[in-house]
C-alpha cells in the first residue's frame, strides 16, 4: 500500500535562500516516508494565522527559521524542555489538534561541536546575536558547562536578557553580556551573510579573535568567517548543524532513527550540502 505523503513547511522571512526543502526530501527518500516539505515565506504580521493554519491543515508540523523563532514560542500550546529553556522553536509538532514546540537548534549544535571535536567546558565562548539561533546556542553552550560565554549584540538591552534568562537556568556557567574579547570559541548566531541580508561581520573591527569560529550560515564564505581565519581562527560552517538539527526534528515528528540508520542518514545528507 502506498503511504500518503508526509505534509510539512518551513515558515521564514525570506527562505527563498533554505536548503531545508532539499534536506528534508532527500530524507524522507532515505527513509521511505515521501515528504512534500515546502518553504513558506510569512511576513511577522501573518505569523500568528500561519501557525493556527497548521493545526487545520492536516500538516505533521513545520520548522521555523529567522525571523519566528522567538514569536513561534508564544504561540504553540506547549513547549518541550529544550524550547522552554531556550525560549525560541524551531520544530512544531502537530498532535491530534495540538501544536507542540521544540527546540534541534542547540542539540544540532552540540553534535556539530563533538563533531568538529570541540569540548565547550572549562572554555570561554562568545555568541554574537540574541534572537532564536543565539539562544539556543547559549542554552547548549550552558548545558556543556562552558566557563563563561559573553553575548554581544545590535541592541544591548537583548544581550543583558538572554544573559540574564541562561544565568538563571545554568549557574555553573557565567553568562554576560558585553564586548567582544578574544574566546575559545566565537559563533556567528546572527542573520548576517545569509541571502538577503547584508555580509558583513557581527564582531568589531578590533576584536581579537578566538580558536575556533562556528558561523551558523551555511553553504558561502561570509565576512565574519573572513575576519576570523585573519585571525587564525578555524572556521567551521553551518552545514553540519543544518543538517544536525533536521535529523532530530525528524525524530522529534516521527520517532528514533536508530544509531546505524542515524548515522548513514547524516552522511548521506552531508555529501548534499556545500562543505562551508
Amino acid at each position: 500500500m502506498r503511504r500518503e505523503p508526509l505534509k510539512l513547511a518551513l515558515l521564514g522571512h525570506p527562505v527563498s535562500h533554505s536548503l531545508s526543502p532539499r534536506l528534508m526530501t532527500a530524507l524522507g527518500r532515505l527513509t521511505r516516508r515521501p515528504v512534500v516539505y515546502r518553504a513558506c515565506d510569512v511576513a511577522p504580521e501573518r505569523l500568528a494565522c500561519a501557525v493556527e493554519l497548521l493545526r487545520w491543515a492536516g500538516m505533521l508540523g513545520c520548522n521555523v527559521t529567522v525571523p519566528h523563532k522567538v514569536a513561534v514560542a508564544g504561540l504553540v500550546d506547549s513547549l518541550t524542555p529544550a524550547a522552554r529553556v531556550a525560549g525560541a522553536v524551531n520544530a512544531v509538532r502537530c498532535d491530534q489538534g495540538r501544536l507542540i514546540g521544540h527546540n534541534t537548534d542547540g542539540a544540532g549544535f552540540r553534535d556539530a561541536l563533538r563533531e568538529a571535536g570541540f569540548q565547550a567546558a572549562g572554555r570561554d565562548a562568545l555568541i554574537f546575536g540574541a534572537g532564536g539561533a543565539a539562544r539556543a546556542v547559549a542554552a547548549a553552550l550552558g548545558g556543556l558547562r562552558a566557563r563563561r560565554v559573553t553575548v554581544w549584540a545590535r541592541r544591548a538591552e537583548a544581550a543583558r536578557a538572554l544573559a540574564r534568562a541562561m544565568a538563571g537556568h545554568f549557574p555553573r556557567t557565567e553568562f554576560r553580556a558585553g564586548r567582544p574579547a578574544a574566546a575559545d570559541l566565537a559563533v556567528n548566531a546572527t542573520p548576517l551573510g545569509l541571502p538577503g541580508f547584508p555580509d558583513r561581520s557581527p564582531a568589531p573591527a578590533d576584536w581579537a579573535g578566538c580558536g575556533l569560529a562556528f558561523d551558523l550560515v551555511y553553504g558561502r564564505g561570509t565576512a565574519f568567517q573572513r575576519q576570523a581565519r585573519r585571525l587564525g581562527a578555524r572556521v567551521l560552517g553551518g552545514s553540519g548543524m543544518l543538517v544536525f538539527q533536521a535529523l532530530r526534528s525528524w525524530e522529534f515528528w516521527l520517532g528514533p532513527l536508530g544509531a546505524k540508520r542515524r548515522a548513514a542518514c547524516k552522511e548521506s545528507l552531508l555529501e548534499r550540502l556545500p562543505c562551508a
